[in-house]
């Protein structure tokens, strides 16, 4: 059995983007994190503060398509113009009324943006190191696709090309995540970084055909 609730894993800050080995890069999504728990047939979305948030997001009902037992970790975002909107995504986790839900699910639909895999088939994968339960969590993405669920792609070694190209589409930032690290519930831990621009000190280096597609 799952566990009811799980305290996601926080990143510390880093200074400045770098290139490593040992690390994957993923773009950081300006939105909401998002547990979401697969038991049966049932759907249970918790947010960062261990609260349930299934009722306002109806469009992730598809998730119950995974193996039973299966827990993710992720981001739910609204594109706005192709871009994260932080204001569109709160207004959908605050609606309390079922029929605007309904409208806006269709009008304004969020994206699940995936990272990490937590459970699979009531299998904890916590204690593995990051490197296994991203290629589990490929596996059961390429074998079970669902509506409004993408898996956030990861880049090994080229954080500071990452780092460029984010800032050139105007982007929160990026997350380090070593390769090797384990999920630590509830800690905020090194294993993890974010990486955000500081105001007026960013300076772009000129563009490159090296940098990695997003």
């Amino acid at each position: 059995m799952l566990p009811p609730t799980i305290n996601p894993m926080l990143a510390k800050k880093a200074e400045a983007p770098f290139d490593s080995e040992a690390h994957l890069f993923e773009i950081k999504w300006d939105g909401i994190r998002c547990l979401a728990f697969v038991q049966g047939q049932r759907v249970r979305l918790q947010s960062r503060q261990l609260t349930e948030i299934t009722f306002q997001f109806p469009e992730l009902a598809d998730l119950a398509r995974l193996p039973s037992g299966t827990v993710l970790d992720g981001e739910l975002v609204v594109f706005h113009n192709e871009k994260p909107s932080l204001e569109g995504i709160q207004r959908r986790a605050l609606l309390q009324n079922s029929s605007r839900i309904q409208r806006l699910s269709r009008i304004t639909p969020v994206t699940y943006m995936v990272f990490d895999l937590l459970f699979l088939r009531n299998t904890p994968l916590m204690a593995a190191p990051l490197s296994v339960r991203r290629e589990a969590l490929v596996k059961l993405y390429e074998q079970f696709p669902v509506p409004r669920v993408l898996l956030s792609e990861g880049l090994r070694r080229c954080g500071c090309q990452l780092f460029t190209q984010v800032m050139r589409l105007d982007l929160e930032g990026i997350m380090a995540k070593r390769l090797d690290g384990p999920y630590l519930p509830g800690k905020r831990s090194g294993h993890w970084l974010k990486i955000k621009p500081r105001p007026s000190s960013v300076k772009l280096p000129p563009t490159s055909d090296s940098i990695p597609d997003l």
